[in-house]
Formats: C-alpha cells, structure tokens, sequence
C-alpha cells in the first residue's frame, strides 16, 4: 500500500515487484538515465520516490496547519506501487542539506529503480544567512557531484525540480518574477550537461500563477486570516510557503510533468488532471463584521470546491461589474480596501479544476465612518484632513479625552512631503512600550493603524483593549491594518504599542457595533 513518510529512520520493507530489476534495467526508457543494475541486484520490490529539499516540500505536523509542502501530497498523484519518503526540511540548503547527512541518510537506504528528487535554492539564495548561502556555482556541483552522483552509484534516478516560484510579481503588470533565477539557471544546466530528469516547477509554478493572478495566489500561499486556526490566531501572510490548498497545486505540476517525462515512474503518475464536474454555488452568505474598509464573510461550504473567490462592486456606481476582492480556501474571507461610508455589493464562488460555480446570492454592506482619527507626529508638522493632532507632548486629560499615558523616551520625526500628511510623520520609541488612551461611548469597534517610515524599517506591535493583536512591519513604507471586534465597557479605548521600533503614524476609530 502506498505510503508517505517524513524523514524515517531505519530499514524499510516492502511488497513483492512485478518484474526482476534486471528486466527493468533492460528497459529502453531507463537506459537513458540509469547505470547497468548490479548482477547482486534483488527481486524488484516496488519503486521509492525520496525527496530532498527544504521548507517548500517538507511534510509537516498538524501544529504547523494549514502549512504545506508539496511533497507532503505528491503522494495523492502517484499509483500504490509508489512509496514516498519525505526528507525535506526547512531552512537547509544543497550545501547544509549534505553537511548535516541528510543525503546520506537517504543514499544509504536508496536502492536501483527509485528515485531522488532534489529541489533546493530558496535557503541557497540567503545571501545574508552564512550558514545557509550556497553559491549558484557550488549549488550546481553539490547537484552533480553528491545528490546526482549519490543516486547514480546505487542505481536510482536522479531528479533536478528547479526551486518552486514565491508570490513575487511585477505590480504594474501583475506577471510573476522569476524567483532564484541563477539557481534555475543553473539546475536547469546541470540537467542537461549530466542528463538525467528535469521537473521544470520555475516554469510550470510561475504559468499556473500568472493564470489566477496575484490576489488569488493569496490562497496557493500562506495568507490565512485572523481567528481561524487556533495556532495563528493573528493570521499569517507568507509569500514564500504554501497553506495545503496550494501545496496540492504544486503536487499536481510536478506529477503532470513526471508524466510527461522517459521514465518508468511516469506510468504511476494518476489523478494529476481536474475534476469532470464544478461544484455547486456557495450558500448563506452573511456580513459576521463590517468595519470602515473591509468586512468578514461566511458562507456554508462547499463540497468539491478547492477554493473560493469573493467578488465586490459598489452598489451606486452604474455600470459598475463585479471584481476579485480576495479569495480563500476556508468558508471565511476579510475583505479589505473598501472605501469608507460606501455600499457594496458582494458574491461568493466556488471553483475547482474543472471551473467555477454560479454565484451566491448577493450580499449588501455598508462600510462605516470612523468616529475619532488621530495623526501622529512632531508638533508643527502638516497634519491629515479629518485627523486630530497628536504630538509626544498631547498627554492624557478628562478634559482632553484622549492622549498619551507617558511620553518618557518617545521620539518623533517628520520624512517630508513624499508621503501625505499622515504617512509622512510619526512617533517611536525603540524597545520600549507607550499606551494611547480615547475617550469613546461604550460599544465594539474597529481600529486601523497606520505604521511606517519612509527612510527605514519600522515593527511595532499592538495591544488593544488588552488583547495581543500581533505586529506590524514595513520598510521604506506605511502599512495600515484594521483590527475588528475591539469591545470597550469602560468608556475608554487603549491601545499599547511596543516593539523593536513602535512607530505609530495614525489611528482610526471606528464603532461598528452595540456591546454583546
């Protein structure tokens, strides 16, 4: 029975082959990429796929859900005469993947007629992580001399799979980049100089992206929202590794180009092609929360759907079509980036392989208006249309009803006009903590901050109403994110920033509900 194992340790035993190695030598598709078997050689007992590479194939456990390696599900596109055996392991490259024997504990198990498939380049590229950098020139001998070679000498089938694309892509057009193009270059090379198997997954990975766009490609990668799985309760944006939708996607080119490859372990290949059917249009969709730019949607699942597109357009504008506004591979989606005070229209579809579902119904919402907007920065400084002025200096009163609680060590500083009057300015207090206290009607809110610097890196961390709301980071820019469901009781709203650099450039507070 076919099976998929990370990193085991031990012998390995396995059901009776079908054919004697030596038939399978003989076998003209195999004379291209393996040595003669060796006289000694025992009954064909199966063929083992054996993966190295790192965090982008490993398998992992369920703590890490819904992280996914590809090769934790290529297992799904191969028949039961093929054993899987996941050795792949994050953070390493070709160069620390040997050093830490990890190769040999594969060349020591591997036997004639399997497989290893190698695919590194992510950790190689880490240029400013010693332990990790490997070269491209080193890269392409450590494939030719240890992992090609390796496989080689005990008779097995070496496979080169150029490094997997990350979420990486020009903004203007929206094409995807070539993600380590010299470690491409040079996997794709060394395949050709030393003829063996080459699973081109830099292409295949770059096409299938291109096809369904940036935003969509939120949900191949590990962008998972807020609230939905108990181990990131603060969510997590990731463009580098896959959530299990699309670690599958993954799996799936590279079986659709194993079946295309002169190799036995090409007749094993099934399933790789889509559904016959789309599935059926989502049901029950409803608004849980509505904030001043964005709003959460649930619906009821979908059986068959592999993923979910969410479609927006404003509801007063004539003419106006449905677009994208995110995707997601849970019943749950955030929705971000509506303007404030402004009715729209939303839809839910289902898609899978064969394609896409009617739309649900139609669900209206209204976006709200903040209630209270604070513009951060020195004294003096251009001060945002619509926002209250707050300097290091505007400490806490009743009278005043909002402020600082302590302003010991806190700097503030004003980067010029190429930003707008809110993004340009801010104050900051490195390795320290600060609170911001408003006066506000008891209720639920939404609270959107603004964080950045134009001339560096910024990492603050929020604390609102108590409650952890994760970090927010920025280089050379100004991000703003909205945090829902804020409960006050007390009359009062706080926000604690802190961090390696707390900046802080705005805050919009926004009520967007009575208390439970």
């Amino acid at each position: 029975m076919k099976r998929t194992t990370l990193t085991p340790a031990g012998s390995r035993g396995r059901p009776g082959r079908m054919a004697s190695l030596a038939a399978l030598a003989s076998a003209a598709c195999v004379a291209a990429w393996l040595p003669a078997a060796p006289a000694s050689a025992s009954a064909d007992d199966g063929i083992t796929v054996y993966l190295a590479g790192d965090s982008t194939v490993q398998s992992y456990d369920p703590y890490w859900v819904p992280q996914a390696g590809w090769g934790q599900v290529i297992d799904r596109y191969l028949d039961d005469d093929v054993t899987v055996e996941n050795h792949a392991i994050g953070g390493r490259s070709s160069r620390t993947f040997i050093e830490q024997g990890r190769l040999d504990a594969i060349l020591n198990k591997i036997e004639p007629g399997d497989y290893l498939f190698v695919q590194f380049g992510h950790n190689d590229a880490s240029v400013s992580i010693p332990e990790r950098y490997t070269s491209p020139e080193d890269y392409k001998e450590f494939l030719r001399t240890d992992y090609i070679g390796g496989a080689r000498e005990r008779g097995a089938v070496p496979v080169v799979v150029t490094p997997v694309s990350r979420r990486s892509y020009n903004s203007t057009t929206g094409e995807f980049n070539v993600s380590f193009p010299e470690y491409v270059e040079a996997a794709t090379e060394v395949a050709a100089e030393e003829n063996v198997p080459l699973v081109d997954l830099s292409a295949s990975s770059r096409a299938y992206l291109d096809t369904i766009g940036p935003e969509e490609a939120k949900s191949v990668f590990l962008h998972v929202p807020a609230g939905v799985y108990p181990n990131r309760p603060d969510g997590t944006a990731d463009d580098t590794h896959f959530q299990e939708y699309g670690a599958i996607q993954m799996a799936r080119l590279v079986a659709q180009d194993v079946s295309g490859l002169d190799t036995p372990l090409a007749q094993h290949v099934v399933d790789a092609a889509p559904p016959t059917g789309v599935p059926k249009k989502p049901a029950a969709p409803a608004a849980q929360t509505v904030t001043n730019e964005g709003a959460r949607l649930t619906w009821k699942a979908v059986h068959g759907a592999d993923i979910y597109r969410i479609q927006k357009r404003e509801k007063h504008v004539e003419g106006a079509e449905f677009t994208l506004a995110t995707t997601s591979t849970v019943p749950l989606a955030d929705i971000g980036g509506l303007k404030e005070g402004t009715t729209y229209e939303l839809r839910v579809i289902a898609v899978n392989g064969a394609g896409e579902s009617a739309p649900s119904r139609k669900l209206r919402v209204t976006t709200g208006v903040p209630d209270q907007r604070y513009d951060f920065g020195p004294a003096g400084s251009p001060v945002h249309e619509g926002f209250t002025e707050v300097t290091p200096e505007t400490l806490y009163t009743a009278e005043r009803g909002y402020g600082f609680t302590d302003t010991t060590g806190m700097i503030s500083r004003d980067r010029g006009s190429a930003l707008d009057a809110l993004q340009r300015d801010f104050v900051a207090l490195f390795g320290g903590q600060y609170e911001f206290s408003a006066d506000v009607p008891d209720g639920v809110y939404a609270v959107t901050a603004h964080v950045g610097d134009l001339l560096g890196s910024a990492r603050t961390n929020l604390s609102v109403e108590g409650q952890d709301r994760g970090a927010l980071a920025g280089s050379r820019s100004v991000v703003k994110h909205t945090f829902g469901d804020v409960v006050v009781n007390d009359g009062r709203l706080s926000v604690v920033v802190s961090g390696q650099t707390a900046h802080l450039n705005g805050l919009e507070l926004t009520r967007i509900g009575d208390l439970p």
